[in-house]
């Protein structure tokens, strides 16, 4: 249970360093985050087609 309470601890100072970061922080912390996800979603597209020998984003070609 020590190392569960730690992680939700952990969780709830996170949260509250986050609420109190000026909004700029907060805004370029959200721009990583969707940066990254779409660096993501585009590597996972590729691997897809890739895969399946589809133009699964419809770019013209495969992989």
């Amino acid at each position: 249970m020590g190392i569960l309470w730690e992680i939700v601890q952990t969780g709830l100072m996170y949260g509250q360093k986050r609420s109190s970061d000026s909004i700029d922080d907060r805004v370029k912390h959200l721009e990583d985050r969707l940066a990254a996800t779409q660096d993501t979603l585009r590597a996972l597209v590729k691997k897809l087609e890739e895969i399946n020998k589809l133009d699964i984003d419809g770019d013209g070609k495969v992989g």
